[in-house]
């Protein structure tokens, strides 16, 4: 690589060269705009003229940028010098968490319990909070873990003092690297001492790799080293995919369970979330009550906003729209003085109370037009569900916040959209009543309609005289009658013997085109593709509050109990929201 130590790359001037590693090389610079210390990462690979490579770097770059969590590093600035990549970063004096331990194994010592807990709830926020936005790390490891003190330096030879906080670093650095060279399907990145079953394989990855990872930083916090070691790193590769790891001496069996869960060989059979895995551990080693503080308290961090989201995700032309709503109980209003009853029982859905949407807001001259009619919708592209008893919700042990007990409920015979709204659906509704778009436009046309809020979603139903499903008849149409329903539209397996770990997890794909993913009413991809609004739930939620289901892609399949109750002000689950209709009769 070119020696850049003196010259200037961007607005910071390079002083020293901090480290150097197969991937990169870091140095220290001076932000000469900002007046500021801070560190700046080369990368080794080099794009050269290759306009694709770049724009998929920047791209790639851009999400890792956008990310605001007190627990990860902040990213400055970033673009290709020389043909060479480059970030700039927050530069933070140190030293990692792969220092500290290795300090501690010379002393043969260990980070107590209780210290573990502490920086382990900060690394799962940030963990949790990236995932929330559609990014993995891919290599979470030690090295890649800051120890941060804002009142002084952290010593080497001390105990860690509470306001020693993790900074979790090169927070995409592997897909940012790979974007920028050719690498192929297949490949195997990562560090092998941390590196997931699927990673070693060369497989696809999810979020789940990242939790694999954590689980072996929290087995070498608590055991001094990792679980597999070997003088040849395909023979640790080896080991991670086929050799269980071995029991840590001298800890609670209930933190033991913690480690084997964090550290399974399937993906399927971890832990969701960091959170859950950092609850769990709380809890095996006697902290109760914080973790159930880490269970009630969750962050809202600083979200990047959707636009550069959505750069990286799906790389179409998106336009930056308000993401615009509307009172309902002012259009009830306006709708009973010009109309009468007749119009508004014709697209109103049933289910609505004027109250829900009070705390909704548009942006000025903007409109969620309704057509009143009174002819019933038509019958075309929907399915038929009986009336009959259904059970929803689902019996876990521990009970957690995503899921709600099991109830029997009598649903009265309805109508429900076969497919998810698409793009080509919602354009004609733009055109012909003047709507505001959603947050993400335009999309392929037999995709799902994406970024699109509760509200204009409700507007969108009631144009065709449908309303949306409410929260019991959605899950009644994906997992059928009957006291023991399925879990997923196809069944109980969650992987439908291997075709749900291939759908298409970068992106929305067409809808209907999955054919193994259909309930057993023939109402397709409520799971695999976007979240999806519906009516009212059928759990009391607080007032404004509303609920999405059916998961989205890039997280593992999630089953048809799983909800998501979504307050007024939070948007990060907008931009993979979709929904689709319902009616009580049809023609």
């Amino acid at each position: 690589m070119p020696e850049w130590i003196g010259k200037s790359i961007g607005k910071v001037r390079i002083d020293k060269l901090l480290a150097r590693g197969g991937m990169a090389e870091v140095y220290l610079g001076t932000h000469l705009a900002l007046d500021r210390a801070v560190a700046v990462k080369v990368l080794q690979s080099h794009i050269e003229e290759d306009a694709g490579l770049l724009e998929r770097f920047h791209r790639e770059a851009k999400v890792v940028a956008g990310l605001r969590h007190s627990n990860i590093v902040q990213i400055y600035d970033f673009d290709a010098i020389d043909g060479h990549p480059y970030i700039v970063m927050e530069y933070l004096r140190g030293p990692t968490l792969a220092s500290f331990l290795r300090s501690l194994h010379e002393q043969n010592r260990r980070i107590p319990h209780r210290q573990i807990a502490r920086l382990f709830k900060g690394l799962t926020a940030a963990l949790d909070y990236a995932h929330s936005q559609g990014v993995i790390h891919r290599d979470i490891k030690p090295g890649n873990i800051m120890l941060h003190n804002k009142m002084g330096e952290v010593l080497m030879d001390q105990p860690l003092t509470d306001d020693v906080e993790v900074i979790l670093t090169d927070f995409g650095l592997v897909r940012i690297a790979h974007s920028a060279s050719l690498t192929a399907t297949g490949t195997v990145s990562g560090t092998p001492s941390y590196m997931s079953p699927e990673q070693a394989r060369g497989d696809q990855t999810d979020h789940r790799t990242d939790i694999y990872s954590l689980g072996v930083v929290l087995y070498e916090m608590l055991a001094g080293r990792v679980p597999f070691e070997s003088d040849s790193q395909m023979s640790v590769i080896y080991m991670q995919i086929h050799k269980p790891p071995p029991p840590i001496p001298d800890i609670p069996a209930a933190t033991q369970t913690v480690i084997d869960r964090a550290l399974a060989k399937e993906p399927a059979d971890r832990y969701n979330s960091s959170r859950e895995m950092a609850v769990d551990f709380y809890r095996s080693i006697g902290m109760n009550a914080e973790g159930e503080t880490i269970i009630i308290q969750q962050p809202q961090p600083v979200k990047p906003e959707v636009k550069n989201q959505e750069t990286i995700l799906q790389p179409r032309p998106v336009q930056n729209r308000s993401w615009a709503g509307v009172g309902i109980f002012s259009i009830i209003c306006l709708l009973l003085l010009g109309v009468g009853a007749w119009g508004v029982s014709s697209f109103l859905p049933s289910f609505s109370k004027p109250t829900e949407a009070v705390s909704s807001t548009i942006e000025a001259g903007a409109t969620l037009p309704v057509v009143v009619s009174a002819e019933l919708p038509d019958s075309e592209g929907m399915v038929a569900v009986p009336n009959d008893s259904y059970e929803v919700g689902l019996s876990l042990s521990p009970a957690d916040e995503w899921h709600s007990a099991p109830q029997k409920i009598t649903i009265n015979d309805f109508w429900i959209d076969r497919y998810q709204v698409t793009n080509a659906q919602y354009d004609r509704y733009i055109t012909e009543t003047g709507a505001t778009p959603p947050a993400l436009w335009p999309g392929d046309g037999d995709h799902p309609v994406r970024g699109v809020t509760w509200d204009q979603a409700v507007s969108y139903c009631g144009w065709l005289n449908k309303r949306l499903p409410n929260e019991a008849e959605w899950e009644a149409a994906g997992r059928g009658p009957g006291t023991d329903p399925r879990l997923y539209p196809w069944g109980n397996d969650a992987t439908a013997e291997g075709q749900a770990l291939r759908l298409p997890d970068q992106d929305t794909y067409a809808v209907g085109t999955q054919s193994f993913n259909q309930s057993p009413f023939g109402v397709f991809d409520m799971v695999g593709n976007i979240w999806e609004w519906v009516g009212t739930p059928y759990n009391t939620e607080r007032e404004g509050y509303k609920i999405l289901r059916g998961g989205r892609f890039g997280l593992p399949v999630l089953d048809l109990a799983y909800r998501l109750v979504v307050a007024p002000d939070d948007t990060r689950y907008i931009q993979y929201a979709g929904f689709r209709c319902a009616a009580e009769q049809v023609r």
